[in-house]
């Protein structure tokens, strides 16, 4: 990140801007704007010298579950980053408003919390200079804080990177929510790990919340709660990673005391390393070469040579809750297993689902939360195991 200039000005161009500056603060001669601007507008925006010693900056080798999951965010949920991010504080020494063009100028301007994000949403345009697309627009709010005594400005920045709140996964991974899910996963990915904690950092770590997203896509109806048996709950495992991890922990609690929770979360252990290695077939499976899917539209990425590496997770989570029809509960074995009917071919599973993608407008983010491709996804499976039964 660039260092700057006492005084070098910085100018934001925003959609809305409103002050909201307290009579106390304005008193000590402060003022607060609160701010909705295109996320690439907050790339501007610096970390002053002295700040350093206290905001960490971005580290690329160094990213946490906190960063992935910002980075999931972007990349799937953009139109709900506002929505699901905290926002970001600037600091600031003096202001000039140009509210007849709709922009902001700041002197000695430092991202004083936020770095996190604004590290993910700049490695989210320098992947899409890489490889030579538009990134979409979205929008995120900003708390700008125009303060002119540096000391304080110094003192708000810490106050506000110390008060991090403990988050779900900690509060988790700490009474032992993972420890029975990991030691099944690992199993099957030895090399692999579920994470713990926010904080824990590793290239072969596991979002406990991504995984229990993919494992609530997957349980089959005769198994699932009421509340997770309807075509809109299969949505929420797409696009409510929390949800995901709350309902867990609810059948986690109540396993000992109740038949159908013991009984889901049973599934929950034999399923963990099947419905991984499902995932990550469907997300990197040959079957897409021929489907012509967008790296441009973000329907897919692609490597240097042109070829599929991964496709977006609102073409596979459809896909993922209509393969739950093929999960049975192996009376042999005792154990909840996957088994795929011999007349159901990946190819044709594709080629339905890239029929989806195109009926909804070529976007990833409204296939994985349209009921329509649920439903439509869904009935080539019922078919394909109505002809093995």
């Amino acid at each position: 990140m660039s260092k700057l200039k006492p005084n070098t000005p910085v100018t934001l161009y925003y959609s809305v801007l409103r002050n909201v500056t307290t009579p106390d603060e304005a008193e000590n001669g402060a003022t607060t704007y609160s701010v909705v601007m295109p996320a690439e507008e907050i790339l501007k925006v610096g970390t002053d010298d002295n700040l350093r010693d206290y905001i960490p900056e971005h580290n690329k080798k160094q990213r946490s579950m906190v960063h992935r999951a910002i980075a999931s965010t972007i990349r799937n949920e953009r139109d709900r980053f506002s929505q699901l991010n905290s926002g970001f504080l600037i600091g600031s020494s003096k202001v000039e408003l140009d509210d007849k063009n709709r922009k902001i100028t700041l002197y000695d301007a430092s991202i004083n919390n936020g770095a996190q994000s604004q590290g993910e949403i700049r490695m989210y345009f320098e992947e899409c200079a890489q490889i030579g697309i538009k990134p979409e627009l979205f929008f995120i709010r900003a708390e700008i804080g125009i303060e002119p005594d540096r000391s304080n400005r110094i003192k708000i920045a810490i106050a506000r990177n110390t008060a991090t709140k403990v988050q779900d996964i900690s509060k988790a991974g700490k009474q032992g929510y993972f420890d029975e899910l990991d030691v099944r996963f690992r199993r099957d990915f030895p090399n692999w790990e579920i994470a713990k904690s926010e904080t824990d950092i590793g290239e072969n770590l596991v979002d406990p919340r991504f995984l229990l997203q993919i494992l609530w896509a997957l349980i089959p109806d005769e198994l699932a709660p009421k509340s997770r048996q309807s075509i809109d709950s299969r949505i929420r495992s797409y696009k409510n990673a929390a949800a995901c991890l709350t309902d867990f922990i609810r059948v986690h609690d109540k396993k000992e005391s109740d038949p159908a929770s013991k009984r889901i979360y049973e599934y929950f252990l034999d399923m963990a390393g099947t419905s991984w290695e499902l995932y990550q077939h469907w997300k990197t499976s040959e079957v897409w070469s021929s489907k012509r899917l967008r790296s441009d539209a973000q329907q897919a990425v692609r490597d240097n040579h042109g070829a599929i590496m991964k496709v977006h997770d609102g073409v596979i989570f459809p896909i993922l809750a209509a393969l739950s029809q093929f999960v049975k509960y192996d009376k042999k074995l005792k154990k909840w297993s996957y088994k795929q009917p011999r007349v159901f071919q990946d190819e044709m599973m594709a080629g339905a689902a890239r029929r989806q993608l195109s009926a909804h407008e070529g976007k990833p983010m409204y296939m994985g939360r349209s009921s329509s491709a649920y439903e439509a996804l869904k009935i080539m499976t019922e078919m394909a195991s109505s002809f093995e039964s």
